[in-house]
């Protein structure tokens, strides 16, 4: 297949690099199919034209438009995303295809800076069925060098999915000055009754016209009783990843990483803020012959901060708060 044989081209010039001959060391290139759980990241390293030429498509209200735009990111052509698109069709059948092409797609196109410097990506959004519980999204990652597009990858999934990058660029929309981390987030009702939920986030980066995983792991879940409703009978647990200064082995402070985690009940009323205690840490460091995030066994000087007990003895811990409500809370 000519994307195996492109791909396969692309793995031995890396192994001809400096990066990847460097002393003994066996780096390991993602794979050009990689699965985090119901998520699938497709490598496709093909040349492209001005991701801004597909907008038109995106927003179309014809179905071949827009299938158009679907062909160009491989939903037809790679059998993998094949697969997830027949499934999606086959959760409509009956129903006239074109008319759910047409009628049911959202998008849009964001710019990021999560790639080598030089370089500038751009992600295609599009999806079907957000709000129902049989969806399909999709991105598309494309990457500008020395004035070439290059489409990097595809990645496809049944579920809801969320993208940001870390920093984020807000206060400076569509020319971020930081270098980012693509952030995918995944989220997950595991019931009809909204008793349990769960969200995934991956991180990415680009190396070498590769999208590689830099650290994947649980940010969210909330997990209420049986019988119940979201309340403060339920429990939540948040997870970031924040700079952290480690101990190293002669009690020196060296750079590192934690994933802080807080938990916490929801307020008894709907508009009030959550508070989150107990912060629990898991180090890391930053290993650039992996290009990713590992544990580690060194220990954070502090985890979390503490603050003056309130009045009453509840918690001496310092509480996060976190905006939500019964209507915001995911």
């Amino acid at each position: 297949m000519k994307k195996a044989a492109h791909f396969a081209s692309f793995m031995l010039a890396l192994t001809c690099t400096p990066l990847f001959c460097e002393g003994n060391s066996v780096v390991s290139v993602p794979a050009d199919i990689q699965h985090f759980g119901p998520l699938l990241v497709v490598a496709t390293h093909e040349d492209s034209p001005d991701p801004e030429t597909y907008r038109g498509d995106l927003f179309s209200d014809k179905a071949a438009e827009r299938m158009r735009l679907l062909r160009a990111i491989g939903i037809e052509s790679i059998p993998e995303l094949y697969e997830l698109w027949s499934a999606f069709l086959h959760d409509h059948a009956g129903e006239d295809q074109n008319k759910v092409i047409a009628a049911s797609i959202f998008g849009g196109m964001m710019e990021w800076n999560f790639g080598e410097p030089g370089s500038k990506q751009v992600v295609l959004d599009a999806g079907f069925d957000e709000p129902t519980g049989h969806p399909l999204e999709l991105r598309a990652v494309f990457n500008q060098k020395d004035g070439h597009w290059t489409h990097i990858a595809t990645l496809a999934c049944r579920c809801q999915i969320g993208d940001d990058a870390e920093p984020n660029n807000y206060m400076h929309p569509g020319k971020p000055s930081l270098q980012q981390e693509w952030v995918i987030t995944l989220h997950q009702r595991t019931d009809e009754n909204h008793l349990e939920f769960h969200a995934k986030e991956i991180r990415f980066r680009l190396q070498g016209s590769a999208l590689w995983p830099l650290i994947e792991f649980e940010s969210r879940s909330t997990i209420c009783p049986q019988n119940s409703s979201y309340g403060p009978n339920c429990s939540v647990v948040k997870t970031n990843l924040e700079p952290a200064k480690l101990i190293g082995a002669n009690k020196e402070l060296v750079p590192g990483f934690v994933l802080i985690s807080w938990s916490g009940k929801p307020p008894q009323k709907d508009m009030a803020g959550m508070m989150l205690y107990n912060p629990v840490c898991k180090p890391y460091t930053w290993d650039e012959i992996s290009f990713s995030y590992v544990p580690s066994d060194l220990k954070p000087r502090t985890c979390g901060l503490t603050s003056t007990p309130p009045k009453k003895p509840v918690n001496t811990q310092r509480a996060v708060p976190l905006a939500t409500s019964q209507t915001t809370r995911q």
